[in-house]
Formats: structure tokens, C-alpha cells, sequence
């Protein structure tokens, strides 16, 4: 068996690279010859070397001490006596095996939705129960801020009809440390309501006009203390930090991640697990505290109609601003344009809220099961 192989050496000196012939002389050293006729010889000890693998179509490569380098024109000869020299070559065989790749491919798809769909919220889940009473309200103050001073105006109801509406939260739905109730015009959040985690409860105009009775009233907050009590809105914070996280270390894209935690405990959805636990607490509150779970229904089902009547005006406005648009539009503009329209379609279809249909229907198969 030779034990001698041809190589590029670079000197360290100039950049010009060396034909070479590097010999085995010793278990623990090589003899390098290089120049026009092999005329000049340096000795190295395996000591004075460091592999750099092979990588796809990339030859290995030895850095030596004396700021010179090895290139080989294949893979290292058997009797090169480097100790790190299988383990380079067996990852490199490794990276060349298409099985192994496709392997690879399907782990890493199966790792990353398994740490989306379990990972990211259980430990969401750990952590927003692990947080200190202060650390919860320096968050919830700041998410309070925000929502009062972007997406709210001041509250134009009576100041009779608000103390009505604490009261009968106080005396009727309130468990434990009751929560701080504050109105405000919903202007961008129209008919709804908020629980950040200072035990805080926003309820906009619009949905006390909304409501028919106190009851409607007192089941929505039901809910929303729901969420409060159990921390979705901190949870769907912190897991929506943690994709941010996740998405900035597959892409190297950053830009996202500036939205703080406080904004992003107002901004993001709850969950269809988060809104089915907040549902079925309102429910059980309801129940025990004499309150039909109708009224609850009954709120969900006109909050659905005129969502959908809101959604269909909507929608015919939009379809023509988009008619008058696309008529001056080129056809690649009109493409650009259908295909966003078809990515906002599936995204819609993609949401995690239960249906309200689905939420009505809980509702009244819990009502069902209380009467028998």
C-alpha cells in the first residue's frame, strides 16, 4: 500500500498554492515535499494539525500551526494516523447518503411542529404560573397602557350605569381577588372585552350596548375572568414570543420580534383550548351563582350575526374598491392580488377560534346536562 499522497500545500508565506507529496514518516509524523521537483521538505507532528471535514463536495483540509495548510484531493488516506480523522469521515459519508437527508428533512419537520403544537405551549404554560405577582402586573400595566392609548377612547356610558354593572360583577361573578373593571369606547376593538394579567377586565361600549340584559353582561365577564384565573392571556403571550423566537432562529429574521410581550398578550388570539376553558368556567360560575347559561348563548349568538352582517358590508366594500382598482390594474398586479386574497382565505380557515357555532352548542348541551 502507498504511503504517500499528492496534495495542494499553502505555505502560509504566499497564497500561491504548492503542488505537494505528503508521506507517512512515523506513527506520530508526516514528511511534506513541495515545489517544482519536491525540493523542499517540512516535517509535521499530527500534534500540530487540525481537520476541517469533509462537506458535500468540499475536499478535507488540515490547518497546521505554522499558519500553513493541507488541501487533499480526496478523502484521507488510511494510514494518515489523525485521531479525529474517522470521526470527519464518517459525518461526511453520513452527509453524502440521500436516505440519511430525507431522514433528516422529516425529523426536523416532525421536531419543529411537535415544539409549535406541545413544546412552546407547555412551557408558555410553566412559566406564566411561575411568575411573581409583580412581574404579572408590570406586564398587565403595560399591555393596559397600550390597549387605553391605541386601540380606546374614554367610555361615554353613565357613570350610574358602570357602578351598576361593578356591582353586580362584585356581588355576583367576582371570585378571589376581584378583578379591576374599566370601560372604554372599543373604536378599534369594537364589541369586546379584555383580560390582561393585572387582574385587569376591559369592556368596551359596544358590547354593554350589545347586551340585552345584565345577564349577557355578567356571562362575558364570567368568561373573560376565566381567562384571567387560568393566565391564557399571558400564555398566548408568551407562546407567541416563543415562535417569534423559534421562526427568528430558522431565518435569521429578527425583524419581528420588536412587538413587546405586553403587546403581544393584547394582540394575539386566544386558542380554541383557551376559549373552551374560559367558556366552561363561565358556565360552571353561572350555574352555581343561579344564572341561566341561556343568556350566555343568547349574547354569543347576536355577537356572531352582527359579526358575520359586519364582515358581508365589509366585504362588499372591499370587493368594489377592488373592481375599480383591477380595472386599471396590469394582469401580474391582478395576480399579486388574487393570490394575497387566497392567503388571507386560508389563513381564516386556519384560525384557532371555536366556532361560535361550536361555542353556542356547548352551551347548550351544558344547559341540558343541568336539567336532567
Amino acid at each position: 500500500m502507498s504511503r504517500s499522497i499528492d496534495v495542494i500545500f499553502y505555505d502560509g508565506v504566499v497564497s500561491k498554492p504548492h503542488h505537494a507529496q505528503l508521506s507517512a514518516q512515523s506513527e506520530t509524523e508526516v514528511v511534506l515535499r513541495y515545489g517544482e521537483r519536491l525540493e523542499h521538505q517540512k516535517r509535521y507532528s499530527y500534534n500540530d494539525m487540525t481537520l476541517i471535514g469533509a462537506l458535500g463536495k468540499l475536499n478535507p483540509i488540515i490547518e497546521l500551526n505554522d499558519d500553513a495548510r493541507i488541501e487533499f484531493q480526496g478523502e484521507l488516506p488510511e494510514w494518515f494516523n489523525l485521531g479525529t480523522k474517522n470521526v470527519h469521515h464518517s459525518i461526511w459519508k453520513l452527509e453524502r447518503s440521500p436516505s440519511l437527508i430525507i431522514f433528516s428533512v422529516i425529523f426536523v419537520i416532525a421536531f419543529v411542529i411537535g415544539l409549535v403544537k406541545w413544546g412552546v405551549p407547555t412551557a408558555s404554560h410553566y412559566v406564566a404560573f411561575q411568575l411573581p405577582e409583580n412581574s404579572m402586573k408590570k406586564l398587565g400595566d403595560e399591555a393596559e397602557e397600550y390597549v387605553l392609548n391605541n386601540w380606546t377612547a374614554p367610555s361615554t356610558l353613565a357613570k350610574g350605569q358602570k357602578d351598576l354593572i361593578t356591582q353586580q360583577y362584585l356581588t355576583t361573578i367576582a371570585e378571589g381577588k376581584p378583578a379591576k373593571l374599566v370601560f372604554r369606547e372599543g373604536s378599534h376593538l369594537g364589541a369586546n372585552a379584555v383580560a390582561l394579567p393585572n387582574n385587569t377586565i376591559i369592556v368596551t361600549d359596544e358590547l354593554i350596548a350589545m347586551a340585552h340584559s345584565d345577564q349577557e353582561i355578567l356571562g362575558v365577564l364570567a368568561h373573560e375572568q376565566g381567562h384571567l384565573i387560568q393566565r391564557h392571556s399571558l400564555q398566548q403571550g408568551l407562546t407567541s414570543l416563543g415562535l417569534s423566537v423559534l421562526y427568528i432562529a430558522m431565518t435569521g429574521d429578527s425583524s419581528d420580534l420588536f412587538t413587546s410581550l405586553p403587546m403581544a398578550m393584547v394582540g394575539a388570539n386566544y386558542s380554541r383550548k383557551f376559549e373552551s376553558e374560559a367558556d366552561m368556567y363561565a358556565l360552571k360560575l353561572m350555574d352555581r351563582k343561579g344564572i341561566e347559561v341561556s343568556h350566555f348563548a343568547n349574547f354569543l349568538q347576536r355577537l356572531s350575526d352582527e359579526t358575520e352582517a359586519a364582515e358581508k358590508s365589509d366585504g362588499k366594500d372591499k370587493a368594489n374598491k377592488a373592481d375599480q382598482k383591477s380595472a386599471a390594474s396590469t394582469p401580474s398586479a391582478q395576480n399579486e392580488t388574487d393570490e394575497k386574497h387566497s392567503s388571507l382565505e386560508i389563513f381564516e380557515a386556519l384560525s384557532s377560534h371555536p366556532a361560535t357555532a361550536e361555542r353556542i352548542q356547548m352551551v347548550r348541551d351544558f344547559e341540558k346536562q343541568q336539567k336532567k
